[in-house]
């Protein structure tokens, strides 16, 4: 039960959710309107088919890291009043309230662009670490916690569920300008077209899965009833030797490959489209330490006078090997374009999953950008975004661009543009060079 323990908060509790795509301080500052934008090694993330608009001969990444946690009921602001204080009745009653039905859900990410990323003329290639993380609690678990429970009162704790993936990626990918004139035979002036692929390989480092976790719970004068059954599925830890397997087997607890697909057009000096297919053919095969953890409680009018006895006689903790297992990633389709005034340059973005997991949403997601550029080495960015499994979220960044050299940040804040009332924040600093 110890291991179960610290394995759950292990994947769900430091780890991390969100994000189609790779996110960095330039994207979150825009609210991740950033398909029309991306250029060198972040195109392999977003449209390979941009690596083919060649603006720098070399693009060479210093570092990036990305943070991103929030959560459907408490602000940052209620959160600091809470702190250090005595609850009263009101106070807990606000506390339940805030909490929807369906349960209390915290999400969060993490990402790292390694400094081996780059892209050199047309080429591009990149690897990226993260983590993606859920987890959702039912309501009656802080019921219980806040006001205990009444002789003959019955819990029913549902809408509990949990999963978390880890993964680093090596991806390389080209682009280059689609000769339409030649292809169709025709002599007229279309706006130049770039196409682009990437191929990305999937190194799995560890998986974990809430397959089923419910409690029935009551009490009367002296006796106890529960009935709890949670069932755990994982990959990449092996709990009979206490190892992650990553750390000691190569390739690691599973692998997989994923593709995208990129067009984009420079429809004029201001406007320009893009379009791609990302996730085809993308799955993760989970092959080391594929374990199911079940632990089941059941207790029919039980007197209660040892705990320890209880636990040793009605608990069963039981870890079993399983058969290798899948993970898809399913694909999406991501277009946007940008339009370019003076100095302000607008961008916005669509992107629609064709179904859920913990990489994607079926959910239509929106997201539009601004950048001003006051200075030629001063951007400064603003976005909002809504829709996919994320709340709507309020961004701002900015940073210096030299000749030769990036650094760029990024902020956005869930639910609200003001810190103290967000529900949530996402985080990202990096730099590059560009020759």
């Amino acid at each position: 039960m110890k291991k179960i323990v610290i394995l759950l908060s292990l994947f769900l509790f430091t780890c991390a959710l969100y994000a189609v795509d790779i996110a960095n301080p330039v994207s979150i500052a825009l609210g991740d309107a950033y398909i029309a934008k991306a250029r060198g090694c972040h195109s392999l993330n977003w449209n390979p088919a941009n690596l083919g608009i060649v603006t720098n001969s070399m693009t060479f990444n210093l570092f990036q890291v990305t943070a991103d946690v929030s959560n459907n009921a408490f602000d940052l602001g209620y959160y600091n009043d809470l702190m250090g204080k005595e609850l009263n009745e009101d106070d807990e009653q606000e506390f339940l309230d805030r909490i929807p039905d369906d349960g209390f859900s915290l999400k969060a990410s993490a990402d790292l662009h390694l400094p081996l990323s780059l892209s050199i003329g047309k080429f591009g290639f990149a690897i990226n670490a993260l983590v993606r993380s859920s987890v959702n609690l039912g309501k009656d678990y802080f019921d219980i916690v806040l006001n205990g429970n009444e002789i003959g009162e019955t819990f029913n704790f549902e809408n509990n569920e949990g999963s978390a993936i880890s993964f680093s990626e090596f991806k390389l990918g080209y682009g280059d300008k689609i000769p339409v004139d030649k292809i169709i035979g025709s002599s007229a002036d279309f706006p130049p077209i770039y196409g682009g692929f990437s191929i990305g390989y999937i190194h799995g480092l560890a998986y974990g899965e809430i397959m089923d976790f419910t409690t029935e719970f009551s009490t009367n004068d002296s006796v106890l009833e529960v009935h709890n059954n949670l069932l755990i599925r994982t990959a990449g830890y092996d709990t009979e030797n206490d190892e992650i397997i990553a750390s000691s087997v190569f390739p690691g607890a599973g692998s997989g490959f994923r593709v995208s697909l990129g067009l984009t057009s420079p429809i004029t000096d201001k406007i320009t489209a893009s379009l791609a297919i990302n996730n085809l053919f993308a799955s993760i095969n989970w092959t080391e330490a594929c374990e199911e953890h079940h632990i089941t409680v059941d207790a029919d009018n039980f007197v209660l006078y040892d705990w320890e006895d209880f636990k040793d006689s009605l608990e069963v903790d039981t870890t079993y090997k399983v058969d290798d297992f899948s993970t898809s990633i399913p694909a999406e389709i991501h277009m946007g374009g940008s339009y370019k005034l003076n100095q302000f340059t607008f961008y916005g973005d669509y992107v629609q999953g064709f179904d859920n997991s913990l990489l994607t949403s079926a959910k239509p997601k929106f997201a539009f950008g601004a950048e001003y550029m006051p200075l030629k080495w001063l951007p400064v960015r603003a976005g909002f975004g809504f829709g996919g499994d994320e709340k709507p979220h309020f961004s701002f960044g900015s940073g210096f661009e030299l000749q030769n050299f990036e650094f760029s940040w990024g902020v956005s804040y869930y639910t609200s543009p003001i810190y103290t009332t967000a529900t949530g924040l996402k985080f990202a600093l990096g730099a590059l060079f560009a020759f």
